[in-house]
């Protein structure tokens, strides 16, 4: 029993070792096997106290209990809506990254006992804070999140002489300039729902910095502004490497223009507008344009205006991801022919007429469509075969005879598994194809189509099928290369 003033044990944990030790004292060698059912449990008692705290339901925690939870030497988040300086002492003992995600208070003598933890500190649901409380978490050295949605100017100067830096993802207004300097030392700011700021604030966040120095890191600014003026634009570019912007629904061409640099990442998913002349613009920039979100708005001019341009000279490399529908076919020709796009074409799914035409003319390889939902043009569809790789038209629901015909030419996996019903013309094209073949969603296929179908030459898949005439899903089931469905009506 000695051995217990050795162990770090919770009163529990005592109780429950001593009852087990007594139980493998009191078992004689004829009961062995009790003696081994015991020492097991004993190690069940042991492990579940160490773990069995669920800090994600707590709502307040002893000493002993943070006592414990530290213990594990892991991040931890924390459901408690109280906080002791007591308990706040001992969590801040762990190493580890701290969360609590449901605590909305905190007072100066809990937050000077946190300030020592060695983690980042998150605090999401924090609904005030006091200066005297932001004083106090002045020396943590980590990163400090919090979820306030207004500061005070004096809390605002006391958090602008913090050690570590600080993440203000809720706040909606950022007005103090000592704060927008300290924030603007960081190689990240956070300030997703500050909607407007001042040409003043903009260059307090963005300080003047030599982008080349690798000592300053990427340099990324996350910012939610509604409206960009010139002056902030050239601001954040001849500061940080990237930014997003993701509540900027329009941006003038003035603003367009003060983005050029020699290289910034601008992430703006929620632009909602581009005039032809901010496109022309943002054109000229260099890096990455990531305007994924946008797409069914991009008039015909516009994208007009962002061909033009990228005709004449070096352009950022798009993400276009968003598109709906390609109207213009010299826009067409670039984005899905030799543009260099930072993402694919997945949200693509209609086609003009004069584009189709368009593409399968090119002379250039054509980046995947997976989400064309009409594809009518035989001589696209030849253009698609033609080329390497996979070809995936899986949102197809339907496929002309003319135009199987052309994509059973191609030599590798062909994915239509969109594909509602095939008829016998189109089945015994796809039949000749010497690749994988998807049509998993066909659910039914007359007697003609599948006679066409078993003659296969490569794997077919027809996963979902369900209903075929005995006839028919006897000669699919003679071909050995036919995957079916274990049961098929």
């Amino acid at each position: 029993m000695a051995l217990l003033n050795d162990m770090a044990l919770s009163n529990r944990e005592r109780r429950g070792v001593t009852f087990m030790m007594h139980l493998l004292i009191r078992s004689s060698t004829r009961s062995l096997a009790f003696a081994f059912i015991a020492f097991g449990l004993l190690v069940i008692v042991l492990d579940a106290d160490a773990q069995g705290i669920d800090a994600t339901r707590l709502k307040t925690l002893t000493a002993e209990q943070a006592t414990d939870l530290v213990k594990q030497s892991k991040p931890l988040r924390l459901a408690v809506t109280e906080l002791s300086p007591e308990v706040a002492t001992v969590l801040a003992s762990s190493k580890a990254d701290l969360y609590f995600d449901a605590l909305t208070t905190l007072t100066p003598e809990s937050a000077a006992a946190l300030a020592k933890c060695e983690g980042h500190l998150g605090l999401p649901k924090l609904a005030e804070l006091s200066p005297a409380a932001a004083k106090a978490l002045a020396p943590h050295t980590g990163v400090l999140m919090m979820g306030l949605k207004e500061l005070s100017d004096e809390t605002a100067a006391a958090l602008a002489k913090r050690a570590g830096d600080t993440r203000l993802d809720s706040l909606t207004s950022l007005t103090s300039l000592v704060l927008a300097e300290r924030l603007g030392r960081q190689t990240v700011v956070w300030l997703g729902s500050v909607r407007r700021i001042t040409p003043e604030i903009a260059r307090a966040l963005n300080p003047p910095a030599d982008l080349k120095d690798g000592k300053l890191g990427y340099r990324w600014i996350d910012i939610g502004l509604t409206e960009l003026s010139p002056e902030a634009a050239a601001a954040v570019v001849g500061s940080r490497h990237g930014f997003s912007m993701h509540s900027l629904e329009s941006i003038t061409p003035e603003a367009a223009t003060a983005l050029a640099s020699p290289f910034t990442n601008m992430r703006m998913w929620g632009l909602k507008t581009i005039s032809p002349a901010t496109a022309t613009a943002l054109a000229k920039t260099r890096g990455i344009l990531d305007i994924r979100m946008f797409g069914p708005e991009l008039t015909d001019d516009s994208a007009r205006a962002f061909a033009a341009q990228m005709q004449t000279g070096p352009c950022p490399a798009f993400d276009f991801g968003g598109l709906k529908k390609l109207t213009v076919p010299e826009f067409a020709l670039l984005v899905v022919g030799r543009a260099n796009l930072h993402g694919g074409l997945g949200g693509v799914a209609e086609l003009s007429d004069d584009v189709a035409r368009a593409l399968a003319e090119s002379k250039d390889n054509l980046k995947p469509l997976p989400s064309l939902t009409s594809l009518t043009s035989a001589a696209l569809a030849a253009k698609y075969a033609r080329q390497p790789g996979d070809v995936n038209f899986k949102k197809l629901a339907s496929i002309p005879d003319d135009v199987a015909k052309a994509l059973a030419t191609h030599k590798g996996k062909l994915d239509l598994s969109g594909v509602q019903s095939l008829s016998a013309e189109a089945a015994k094209a796809l039949a000749g194809h010497e690749g994988e073949l998807k049509l998993d969603g066909v659910k039914e296929i007359s007697d003609e189509a599948a006679k066409a179908l078993a003659q296969a030459v490569g794997a077919v898949s027809l996963s979902n099928l369900t209903t075929a005439s005995p006839e028919a899903a006897g000669m699919l089931k003679g071909n050995a290369k036919i995957a079916l469905p274990a049961k098929l009506k």
